[in-house]
């Protein structure tokens, strides 16, 4: 979703960095944590990011440090700072000028192989020494399945669907450490810029992680279609565990729906949640016998 820039947001943008056109840019609202202002001009070259919250402000220094060192190993194009992150005089949110990533998303269902494929390579190639540190811990925002978030998602299943998710949940303590590598965290629509059937740059990094490779496999799977996997994946393992993760990523959309639920909210279209769900957990159940 995007609007038109206030004057507020384009003064800001326009002392953070002069000279694009940014009172007829736009502004894309579609993350939950950050606003990206895009400027007017024919051939964008910068963005301003810019802060919805206080402890989002606080994190994009170090975001921004992960960017700046990942950007020499990284073979695409990355929002990679051009300022420093600096809080607004007008608006008062933090904010940062980053290089506009070009390209457009994929359509959904689809994609090469050998495109996806080459992205799991360059995360694997980008060297532990260089993101250690500056990414954060498995699970950070997530479910970690204890007794209580299962049993709120089992009584949200029909009862068919509860094996495969308690298949999901022993095969994720199974894998626990068994990998540890980059992960982007959404390699997914818009945060991959394609241009023709070749991915040319990667944003929103904000949910970076030293964690289980295969789950950016998991990702793009969730994307451009279950058959990625076996496409894409190295080895047989490697498809195993993105299937797992593929139920995981699938568990916690039904747990949100569910824990909205239990706090006195609607969730809309449940049957629609479950049609695209309950496919995913059986794939997932028959992964994880594979491991």
């Amino acid at each position: 979703m995007s609007r038109t820039p206030t004057q507020a947001e384009a003064l800001d943008a326009a002392d953070l960095l002069p000279g694009p056109d940014w009172i007829t840019g736009r502004v894309e609202e579609g993350g939950d944590d950050h606003l990206v202002l895009i400027p007017g001009d024919a051939e964008p070259q910068v963005v301003v990011r810019i802060a919805r919250r206080r402890d989002v402000a606080d994190e994009l220094p170090r975001r921004m440090d992960f960017l700046t060192a990942i950007a020499p190993h990284v073979p695409l194009t990355l929002p990679v700072p051009v300022t420093e992150v600096r809080r607004m005089s007008r608006t008062g949110a933090g904010a940062v000028g980053q290089k506009y990533v070009p390209g457009a998303q994929h359509a959904p269902g689809s994609g090469a192989p050998e495109a996806l494929r080459a992205v799991l390579d360059v995360l694997e190639h980008v060297p532990t020494s260089v993101w250690e540190g500056l990414v954060d811990p498995p699970f950070e925002g997530q479910p970690r399945w204890n007794e209580e978030e299962r049993e709120l998602v089992l009584q949200a299943l029909p009862e068919a669907a509860r094996s495969d998710a308690a298949a999901v949940w022993d095969a994720l303590t199974a894998m626990d450490g068994e990998a540890v590598g980059l992960v982007h965290g959404d390699l997914a629509g818009d945060n991959m810029r394609w241009v023709g059937e070749r991915v040319a740059g990667l944003l929103d990094w904000d949910h970076a992680a030293a964690w289980d490779p295969a789950i950016n496999l998991a990702h793009l799977a969730l994307w451009h279609g279950a058959e990625t996997i076996d496409a894409v994946a190295p080895n047989g393992r490697f498809a195993a565990r993105a299937g797992v993760w593929v139920g995981h990523l699938s568990l916690i959309r039904v747990y949100d729906a569910a824990r909205r639920q239990a706090a006195g909210g609607t969730v809309r279209r449940w049957s629609r949640l479950l049609r695209k769900t309950l496919p995913r957990l059986e794939m997932a159940s028959t992964a994880a016998g594979r491991l």
